[in-house]
């Protein structure tokens, strides 16, 4: 059991389904769901990934899940600081578990080591008028699974970076209690905090790394973002700002 207050007190094991974040979704259609709820399991039939991608995932090997979050503190515009906060969680704990620290977030929300994919998160947010209702993070963390397929992007576990088997439940745990740290940062307002860790764990922040916009590739660096969360590269002389989904990196 995670050394948390609310984040994984309610864990629902699943030995297989679609989707968590779809099996989530549909726990919040009913009443009674408490914040901070995990649905967990061995397998995925249709795993989503960011952007419409599938997330591909061995049986039994990594963890998935999804956490139900209630953030009402925030408006809708403000969408991104969760972004940040979840991102910052998951990397956080990656880097505790393997002790290793070359960690790092690739905008906006991949979690790589090195140049390599550990893991993917997709959150999913209802809202009612400018408010949040709830969001349905999903998380998939590659942990003990060390054969990807060579169509997906460069990928790594924690086993691949340490040499060692992990146990998926210890794994939730720290993964639970670095989530929980980080949104009760965002919600007693300390988006600043956030926002500086961030942008210091930023992969390739101030390096010239290689771009995809509109089928054409080029050098550019991470400037900055804006305040919704867009990227600001600088390309040659200026700066160009792009929406998510509008520009890729290329690892």
């Amino acid at each position: 059991m995670p050394a948390t207050t609310f984040i994984g007190k309610t864990i629902i094991e699943l030995p297989y389904v679609d989707s968590t974040n779809n099996y989530a979704h549909t726990l919040l259609g009913s009443k009674g769901v408490f914040e901070g709820t995990v649905i967990r399991t061995d397998h995925q039939t249709a795993g989503k990934g960011y952007s419409g991608n599938k997330w591909e995932s061995e049986k039994e090997k990594n963890l998935l899940v999804s956490i139900i979050l209630k953030p009402g503190f925030l408006q809708v515009k403000q969408q991104f600081f969760l972004t940040q906060a979840i991102s910052l969680a998951v990397a956080d704990a990656v880097a505790a578990i393997s002790m290793l620290n070359d960690v790092k977030i690739k905008w906006p929300n991949d979690v790589l080591h090195r140049y390599k994919k550990v893991a993917g998160i997709l959150i999913e947010n209802s809202v009612q008028g400018e408010i949040i209702l709830h969001s349905v993070v999903g998380i998939g963390l590659n942990v003990n699974q060390t054969d990807f397929p060579r169509t997906i992007k460069p990928s790594t576990s924690l086993k691949m970076m340490t040499g060692k088997d992990f146990d998926l439940r210890k794994v939730l745990d720290v993964l639970c209690e670095n989530i929980e740290y980080r949104y009760l940062q965002l919600r007693s307002n300390q988006v600043q905090e956030i926002q500086k860790d961030y942008m210091k764990n930023l992969y390739r922040v101030d390096e010239e790394a290689v771009f995809i916009a509109d089928n054409s590739r080029f050098n550019a660096k991470i400037a900055g973002l804006t305040a919704e969360g867009k990227l600001v590269l600088h390309v040659g002389d200026q700066h160009k700002v792009f929406g998510f989904k509008e520009v890729e990196m290329v690892l």
